[in-house]
């Protein structure tokens, strides 16, 4: 078992490193599109995308119906099951891309937006994609073939991005973002394809498919909560304030989620297949205490100054014209600190195969969520992003009440992990904000992060050297960086 342990910390290690680094080139990409593209296009087109993608996206998920994760978190996968997996992923994703191409006319009533119809039905396509990859990318994360996940990833980005920078220039409006998500969709999978160095066989009945159908269920159940729940915002505000103000909205939100993308997913891509091999070993509850308190300084930690930076970073990023994102960014980011506290929750229920558990709480915490959104519209994008938060919080509550606890690991040490982090991030958004918000909001933009920045360097400085506790718990991030760096 000892022996079997180092072998994991080595590979945890190996993907880490893997992973983050081809995350943050896929940062690079992701900023620079964000930054041309916003520049190129109006508000209106972004509205009009997420018009299509906030009912349709539910598609990827039911074309996966948690499979890919099934696959994963398996101990021991026989290869009739692992082709089973690919051939239903693929019905599914067959299905579900002819429902959508029929169902673009009605969307587009829904909303008043003739143009909606052949964006819908464009999209259909990234849905399909999306199906046939489920199984290779499984596969491959089975293999912890973590540079393959990460050249797929950016790979994808970086030629969806020249695609759609280049149609922007050209006046194709919001089909350059169209053609974007097409093409990363099928970028990704002739990567993963090559990837994986494996082809399905022929469906068979001769092995059991039980355990992985009901895994799989549970876990589509539970990301199918917290999608609807995630994009009932976009819907509720193109249906009453139209496409402009949900295209200020899915700016603020994407560039909130970046954060997400960038660390909390690629996290979870080593984290998950790592920790179902040790799911029935002493030593689970060590490595998610220590993954809470990466998750709690470093990604916490980006969502608390994203908060206090909101005013310059929205001007910078996006450019002028974008006002009316600062304040809804602000708002999701601090909602952004609670989804990161409980990221640490999800490996749990998925790692030790208790996502009937997770599906049973997120019900209740999601559905409040969606009617303190719904309230919330009624004081537009603003109303609704606080309707999130709101919810995001009480999703946090609730899982570490009601439903963590029945997994076995110690919670009180999970939940004392992230106060001291969340308690230190805290006073210094709260003394930054006024800086920000009164005194720096009629400088430049540059002058305002310039200060900022150097508030919060000098925060921290200070902070390093007078809490032991803090440094000693930056120590051993820096440990555990440079250990990861050294594999």
């Amino acid at each position: 078992m000892g022996g079997h342990r180092v072998s994991l910390a080595g590979s945890a290690a190996r993907g880490a490193a893997t992973t983050l680094g081809g995350q943050w080139i896929r940062f690079v990409i992701q900023i620079v599109s964000l930054a041309v593209l916003a520049r190129l296009l109006v508000p209106g087109d972004y509205g009009i995308i997420s018009m299509v993608t906030a009912i349709v996206g539910v598609a990827t998920l039911l074309g996966d119906f948690g499979l890919s994760m099934a696959s994963i978190q398996s101990q021991n996968l026989e290869d009739g099951q692992r082709s089973n997996l690919f051939w239903i992923n693929t019905a599914l994703g067959v299905v579900l891309g002819l429902l959508i191409f029929f169902a673009a006319v009605p969307i587009a009533a829904f909303y008043g937006r003739p143009e909606l119809v052949d964006v819908a039905r464009s999209l259909s396509l990234v849905f399909l994609f999306n199906a046939l990859a489920a199984q290779f990318r499984a596969e491959t994360s089975r293999k912890l073939r973590f540079k393959w996940l990460a050249t797929a990833d950016v790979a994808a980005q970086a030629i969806a991005m020249v695609l759609a920078i280049a149609l922007a220039v050209l006046g194709a409006g919001y089909w350059a973002l169209v053609v974007q998500q097409i093409t990363v969709a099928f970028i990704t999978l002739v990567v993963l394809v090559i990837a994986a160095k494996w082809l399905p066989g022929l469906p068979t009945r001769r092995v059991p498919m039980r355990s992985l159908l009901g895994f799989g269920a549970n876990t589509m159940g539970v990301q199918l909560v917290n999608y609807l729940s995630a994009n009932v915002d976009n819907i509720l505000i193109g249906r009453v304030w139209g496409a402009s103000a949900l295209g200020f909205y899915d700016r603020a939100y994407q560039i909130f989620r970046l954060p997400l993308m960038q660390i909390a997913a690629p996290m979870s891509r080593v984290a998950f297949p790592i920790l179902s091999r040790l799911q029935n070993d002493p030593a689970f509850d060590k490595y998610i205490q220590r993954a809470q308190l990466i998750l709690s300084y470093v990604m916490g930690g980006v969502f608390f100054v994203a908060a206090a930076l909101a005013e310059p970073l929205i001007e910078i990023v996006l450019g002028p014209g974008w006002n009316e994102s600062k304040a809804i960014f602000r708002i999701l980011a601090i909602g952004g600190v609670f989804q990161a506290l409980g990221y640490v929750y999800y490996w749990v229920f998925l790692a030790k195969a208790m996502t009937g558990i997770q599906l049973k709480y997120a019900i209740i915490s999601r559905s409040l969520m969606v009617v303190f959104m719904i309230v919330g519209v009624f004081w537009g994008p603003i109303g609704v992003a606080i309707g999130g938060t709101a919810g995001l919080i009480l999703n946090w509550v609730v899982l570490t009440i009601f439903a963590i606890p029945k997994t076995g690991v110690n919670v009180r040490a999970l939940v004392l992990t992230a106060v001291r982090p969340v308690v230190t991030y805290g006073i210094m958004v709260g003394g930054l904000l006024p800086l920000s918000i009164f005194v720096l909001a009629d400088d430049p933009a540059w002058l305002q992060l310039i200060v900022l920045v150097g508030a919060i360097l000098l925060y921290w400085g200070i902070i390093v050297l007078v809490v032991k506790p803090v440094r000693a718990d930056l120590l051993l991030i820096v440990d555990a960086a440079k250990r990861i760096r050294k594999r």
